[in-house]
Order: structure tokens, then C-alpha cells, then sequence
């Protein structure tokens, strides 16, 4: 029998370390090959009305850099989650195209996975029907097994 290949997506927030938490806790073997996928969101690049061009060239550069120091040490401490959980893997991380759910299941698809781990923001069904969710866009379009965690607090505001 082959290993099982699990991809974890992580985008450092608590939803998807509880859904890592719940990976860990209930569903993880002796055998079973996790991948921790980082898809890198500039989260910070915010220039207001201005546009990407328009903006101070070292501005820019200096708050690419931050968000890059950023990412790497989330990164670190996921290679370090991986470690103190005993889990064979690797921490990889995503560059996004602008479509996190679509580059998730292209990362799952080059690294042959078996399934898909994903927390939930726990949107509510109208800012989900017009914004969309990362996590219904995997269970609609994987080809593989998708596994969405929510958070306890999600279940009491609905």
C-alpha cells in the first residue's frame, strides 16, 4: 500500500490551524505524507485609491519586503509545527495566480495528493454566494477528497 498524501492548506490564520489541529488529532497515520501549502497572500499591500503603479516605488518595495518577511516566518514555523507533531512532510509554499482555491488544487494535483484539509472562515450564506469561499471552491472543483474544519465558533453564530 502507498502512502497516503495529505495537503494542508495553511494561511496562518486560526481557522486553518484548527483544521490542522483536527488533521492531527483525528485523522493522521503512521505512513501518511502531510504538505503543508502556504498560498502567499500579500495581506498588507494596501495602497488605497492608488493605484500599484502609481505608488511610491520604495514604498513599494519596502512593504513587498515586510510581506515577505512575513511569509517566511510563517513558513519557518510551519516547517516547526511539522517537526514537534512527529509528521513526515514538507511546508510548501503557493504562489498565488489570484484564485487561492484553483491554486490549491493545482499544488494537491503536482504533489499527488490524496486529499485536501482546509478550514472554514465560517462566512455566512449571503457574503458567501457573492464573495465565494476558498473552501467551497475545493469541494466544487477537487478531484480528490476535500475535508473542510470548522471552527466551534463558527457553529454558534449561525
Amino acid at each position: 500500500m502507498s502512502e497516503c498524501r495529505v495537503l494542508i492548506a495553511m494561511d496562518g490564520s486560526e481557522d486553518a490551524a484548527m483544521a490542522l489541529k483536527y488533521y492531527v488529532e483525528n485523522i493522521h497515520r503512521p505512513g501518511y505524507y502531510v504538505i503543508l501549502a502556504h498560498c502567499a497572500e500579500y495581506m498588507n499591500v494596501n495602497f488605497g485609491m492608488v493605484s500599484l503603479s502609481q505608488a511610491d516605488p520604495t514604498i513599494v518595495e519596502r512593504t513587498v519586503n515586510e510581506e515577505e518577511k512575513r511569509i517566511h516566518a510563517l513558513i519557518e514555523q510551519l516547517n516547526k509545527i511539522l517537526e514537534s507533531h512527529n509528521l513526515s512532510g514538507e511546508v510548501v509554499r503557493i504562489q498565488g495566480e489570484g484564485n487561492p482555491g484553483h491554486d490549491i488544487i493545482h499544488k494537491a494535483n503536482e504533489k499527488k495528493a490524496d486529499m485536501i484539509v482546509t478550514g472554514s472562515r465560517g462566512m455566512g450564506k449571503l457574503r458567501r454566494t457573492f464573495m465565494g469561499s476558498v473552501s467551497d471552491f475545493l469541494v466544487h472543483h477537487s478531484h480528490i477528497p476535500v475535508l473542510v474544519c470548522k471552527h466551534e465558533k463558527h457553529e454558534q453564530q449561525h
